[in-house]
C-alpha cells in the first residue's frame, strides 16, 4: 500500500471520526463515496464469487483492486435493507421490517404487527448527515422507503422538496437511454455520471440505486443472444420460471449492469478521482429463486436463510484498502451509516441511536467491529417467497432461526411465477445451524445442542426488548380448515 504513509493522518482521523466534530483538512479532502446497489442479485451471481457462467469484467476489476467480503448481509427484502442503510438502525427498531405497502394475508395463523409504510427524514438521515459534513449528494433509481418505489416520480412532490428533506441535492430521472428497455440501468448511470462531472471539485455521495436484475428482466437482445450461443435458453417470460433457470436473459441482465458499472469506473479514472473515491458494490437481498439458484446456500429472497440475506460486497479505496484482499467478518447494511460518517468526519445525530459499526478499521486492516452478533426481525408473511413470521440471530458461526407460530416447508415444492408455497406446519419452531461446517443450513442442531439454542434465543429476546420490537400474535379468527390461504395470497409485484 504505497500511498498509506501519505494517508496516515487521514486514516487516524477516520478511526476517531465518530468522536470528531470537524471535517478533514483541506490538504487531505475526505473521499468521495460511490454506492452502487443491485436489486435481487444473489451472493453468487457474479464472477468474483465463483460464477463462471456470467461475464462481469468491471466487477472483477473492483475485486482485484479492492476487498471482497464473503459474509456480507442484508435484510431478506428490499425496503428493510434500504431502511437499514439510510438509518443505520435495525428494522426491529425503526419498524420498517417489511416491504412498504405489502399486505399480510388476513386468514393466517398469526396476526403480524403493522410495519412502517414510510421512513421519515429524521430516521433516514444518512444523506442529511453527509450534506452537513460538506458533501453534495445525488440519487437516481429506486427509493422504496417512502411513498413510492422509484425516486424520479417523487422529485417534484411537496414543491420539489421531497428529497431535499432527505438530504439529496440531486435526484435523477432514471429514464431509459437505450433503444430497448433495460430496467433504466443506462438512465440511472447517465444521471449520476453527470452529477459526478458537475461536482468533481467537492466531496460527493453518488447513490446508484439500480432495479436490475430484479424481474421483470429487460436485457439487451444482443447480450441475450451472446448467452444463447453459449448454450443457455431464452426465458419464456420476463418474470422468469423456476424450471428454466438460469436463463440467457438473467445473465445478460447482470452483464448489462456490469457494463454500466464500467462506465462509472472509467469516468472516475478520466477525472482523476479514482484514488480518492470509495466505491461500494452490493445487493439489497438474496436472489430470486425462480431466476437463479443460491446453492450451496439455502433459501432465497424473502427467507431468513443464508440464500436470502447473504449478498455480494466489493469495496475499492486505492491505498487504504489493499488490492485483492478478502474478508470473512460478518457485516451488515446498518454499518454503512457510521462508516460514511467516519469517512466524512461528520457529526453523528445526537438523537439517533446507531446500531451499526464503523467499518473503516476493517477496510484498512487496522481492526474489526467490536460487535459479534447480527439480528434479523421479519415478523410478517411473505408466502410467495416461502417465509412466515420469523427472526434470526447470528453470533460467530452459530445461527438460530425462530418461527413465531407457523412454518412453510418448501422442500419439494416447485415454485413458478405464483410463488414458493409448500406445506404449512403449525406451531413455533426454532432451528440452529453451525455455518462453519454447514453453510447450506441443512442440519438443524437445536435438539442436539439445546444449551447453545437457549443462549441464542435468550439473546434474541433481549434484542427484541432493547429495540422495542413489535411481535406477531395469534390470530383468533384463524380457521384450520382453510389450509391453502397462503397459496391465495397475492404474489409480490415486480416492484418489490
Amino acid at each position: 500500500m504505497r500511498s498509506l504513509p501519505r494517508r496516515l493522518p487521514l486514516l487516524l482521523s477516520l478511526l476517531l471520526a465518530p468522536f470528531a466534530l470537524h471535517p478533514c483538512s483541506a490538504a487531505e479532502p475526505p473521499p468521495n463515496i460511490v454506492f452502487i446497489l443491485a436489486d435481487d442479485l444473489g451472493w453468487n451471481g457474479i464472477a468474483p464469487y465463483g460464477n463462471k457462467d456470467v461475464s462481469t469484467p468491471h466487477l472483477d476489476r473492483l475485486a482485484r483492486e479492492g476487498m471482497t467480503f464473503h459474509r456480507a448481509y442484508a435484510e431478506p427484502q428490499c425496503s428493510p435493507t434500504r431502511g437499514a442503510f439510510f438509518s443505520g438502525q435495525w428494522p426491529a427498531r425503526t419498524g420498517m421490517f417489511a416491504v412498504t405497502h405489502e399486505m399480510d394475508p388476513a386468514a393466517a395463523p398469526l396476526t403480524p404487527p403493522p410495519h412502517a409504510m414510510a421512513m421519515p427524514p429524521s430516521t433516514a438521515s444518512l444523506a442529511l448527515m453527509l450534506r452537513s459534513a460538506g458533501y453534495t449528494t445525488g440519487l437516481s433509481g429506486k427509493w422504496h422507503i417512502g411513498e413510492g418505489t422509484n425516486a424520479a416520480p417523487l422529485r417534484t412532490r411537496e414543491g420539489g422538496n421531497y428529497f431535499d428533506r432527505y438530504g439529496f441535492d440531486f435526484v435523477g430521472q432514471g429514464a431509459n437511454a437505450s433503444p430497448e428497455k433495460d430496467k433504466s440501468v443506462a438512465g440511472i448511470t447517465d444521471d449520476l455520471l453527470g452529477f459526478i462531472e458537475r461536482n468533481r471539485g467537492r466531496p460527493f455521495f453518488a447513490y446508484f440505486s439500480h432495479q436490475a436484475p430484479h424481474t421483470a428482466l429487460e436485457p439487451p437482445s444482443a447480450l441475450v443472444e451472446k448467452y444463447v450461443s453459449r448454450g443457455l435458453r431464452k426465458s419464456s417470460t420476463p418474470e422468469t420460471i423456476y424450471a428454466e433457470r438460469t436463463t440467457a436473459d438473467y445473465y445478460a441482465t447482470i452483464e448489462h449492469l456490469d457494463t454500466h458499472i464500467g462506465r462509472v469506473l472509467a469516468l472516475l479514472d478520466r477525472l482523476d478521482l479514482a484514488q480518492n473515491t470509495v466505491v461500494v458494490f452490493t445487493s439489497d437481498n438474496g436472489g430470486l429463486n425462480r431466476a437463479a439458484d443460491m446453492a450451496p446456500l439455502r433459501g432465497n429472497k424473502g427467507m431468513p436463510y443464508e440464500g436470502g440475506v447473504r449478498v455480494p460486497l466489493l469495496v475499492r479505496w486505492p491505498g487504504p484498502v489493499a488490492a485483492g484482499s478478502s474478508n470473512a467478518v460478518p457485516v451488515h447494511f446498518i454499518d454503512w451509516y457510521p462508516t460514511f460518517a467516519a469517512l466524512a468526519a461528520a457529526k453523528l445525530p445526537a438523537a439517533q441511536k446507531l446500531d451499526g459499526e464503523n467499518l473503516v478499521p476493517l477496510l484498512t486492516g487496522t481492526g474489526r467491529p467490536a460487535r459479534d452478533t447480527l439480528y434479523w426481525h421479519a415478523p410478517t408473511y411473505t408466502t410467495p417467497f416461502g417465509r412466515t413470521p420469523s427472526a434470526a440471530i447470528l453470533r460467530g458461526d452459530w445461527k438460530l432461526i425462530h418461527y413465531f407460530g407457523d412454518f412453510l416447508d418448501v422442500a419439494g415444492a416447485v415454485p413458478e411465477n405464483q410463488g414458493a408455497f409448500g406445506k404449512l406446519i403449525l406451531g413455533a419452531r426454532t432451528e440452529l445451524y453451525h455455518l462453519a461446517v454447514d453453510p447450506s443450513e441443512a442440519h438443524d442442531l437445536a435438539a442436539k445442542n439445546p444449551a447453545k439454542a437457549a443462549e441464542l434465543m435468550a439473546a434474541l429476546k433481549k434484542f427484541w426488548s432493547d429495540t422495542n420490537a413489535a411481535l406477531p400474535v395469534p390470530n383468533p379468527t384463524y380457521r384450520a380448515d382453510n389450509p391453502a390461504w397462503w397459496q391465495r395470497a397475492a404474489a409480490p409485484s415486480s416492484q418489490k
